[in-house]
């Protein structure tokens, strides 16, 4: 079933980034970073808000959030050579709210709530269509390495069976990594989406200190790759690398208001789609180099991997609309170079002498200011659309070691 584009997709997520945070040198190649007068040398050691709540005052600009940048080639160097060496998409975009909502509109453009159900083991279900069990209908083969308590995956009924539970792999901190051992082994499906454990998420630490967190997930990263490049697969490989929200760090790109949800603020609706930028970059043997600068959503990730092998339609609007990214893909062309080997060190890309200036973003192509859409669930069975968030009158307060 797989055409010639790619005969794996791997989409790789990680925690709680913006563009601006985390992709400062990408500015030199073109890509529409805010560059601030200084860096950090060290990662954040601290959560901040970023629930509903906090990103709806952001939008309304009575709360700041965290203005901070690192220096993204000396921490977190991989992605930086990826980014300068492939597809990096500088406005891509998830949901104005925090973590849960962004892996579900990922993994098949939708989402049942705006908050995050309690984690841990257990947890609400909802009979949701995946991108998972559309590809394996068309015969392709699917894997999901989620975290230690199988999340986001779990809270789909549909993958709740024994035989889909066998594609369902639990990441666990300081044991061997699914996902390299599916590599090595020569076992990689077709598709294979990848989460991490805890402390590997990238997700900041919350009122302990670890201030390796960061390194600690773009190694997991790194590793993975690795595996599949060593495994020999890397001309046959399609990866997709973003983030699930924003964090709660500020990003200077205002997204377009495309679907809204009614809050205790804003009787008339209030954006939810397009939330805050996120970064996404897209690599992988046959992955053009450049910026694009084309507006998406996360409905994009499985309209991609519905692009790249030939799928009918998902049934799901918002992603069946979506611009995928398998314009960025040039099947038929000779393999780029792989990236450097795990833990080898990184020379960067050496930026343009002078900076290119890329032609005006087109505007978002999608809906403007429409009432976020019911879900549909299999079976032609629908749910109200989601208004679960509390959205308080006031704005939260950054934690007392964020930058103001």
């Amino acid at each position: 079933m797989a055409t010639n584009m790619s005969e794996h997709v791997v989409v790789l997520i990680q925690e709680n980034k913006t563009p601006d945070f985390s992709f400062r040198s990408l500015a030199a190649f073109g890509a529409d970073i805010s560059v601030y007068p200084t860096s950090l040398s060290a990662a954040p050691d601290y959560d901040q808000p970023h629930d509903r709540s906090a990103w709806v005052h952001y939008r309304m600009g009575d709360y700041p959030a965290v203005k901070t940048q690192i220096d993204n080639d000396v921490l977190q160097p991989f992605y930086a050579w990826l980014a300068k060496s492939f597809t990096f998409c500088d406005h891509h975009f998830g949901l104005g709210t925090n973590s849960t909502s962004g892996h579900l509109m990922a993994i098949g453009g939708q989402t049942p709530t705006l908050k995050n159900p309690p984690f841990g083991a257990g947890g609400p279900q909802w009979d949701l269509p995946s991108i998972f069990v559309h590809a394996e209908k068309a015969g392709l083969s699917w894997a999901a390495v989620a975290d230690q308590d199988h999340y986001p995956v779990k809270f789909y009924t549909e993958l709740d069976t024994p035989a889909r539970a066998a594609h369902i792999h639990a990441a666990h901190a300081g044991a061997p990594d699914p996902f390299v051992t599916l590599a090595r082994t020569g076992a990689l499906p077709n598709i294979t989406y990848v989460w991490s454990p805890g402390g590997y998420d990238e997700h900041p630490p919350y009122l302990k200190s670890d201030p390796a967190y960061l390194q600690r997930g773009h190694d997991l990263t790194w590793q993975r790759v690795d595996a599949v490049v060593k495994a020999g697969l890397w001309d046959s490989t399609t990866f997709i690398l973003t983030w699930d929200d924003w964090g709660g760090y500020a990003d200077h790109v205002a997204t377009p208001a495309s679907e809204t949800v009614i809050d205790s603020l804003h009787p008339g609706g209030f954006p939810v789609i397009g939330g805050s930028r996120i970064p996404l970059i897209m690599f992988g043997g046959h992955v053009r180099q450049g910026i694009d600068t084309t507006w998406r959503s996360h409905a994009a990730v499985p309209k991609t991997i519905i692009d790249l092998f030939g799928l009918t339609p998902m049934g799901i609007p918002r992603v069946d609309s979506a611009i995928g990214l398998a314009a960025n893909v040039r099947p038929g062309t000779a393999a780029r170079p792989a990236p450097p080997a795990f833990a080898t060190t990184i020379t960067q890309p050496t930026p343009p002498k002078n900076r290119p200036v890329l032609p005006p973003t087109k505007p978002w192509a999608g809906l403007t200011n429409t009432r976020l859409a019911p879900v549909i669930l299999n079976g032609n069975a629908t749910l109200p659309a989601p208004d679960d968030a509390v959205v308080h009158t006031t704005p939260p307060k950054l934690p007392p070691l964020a930058p103001h």
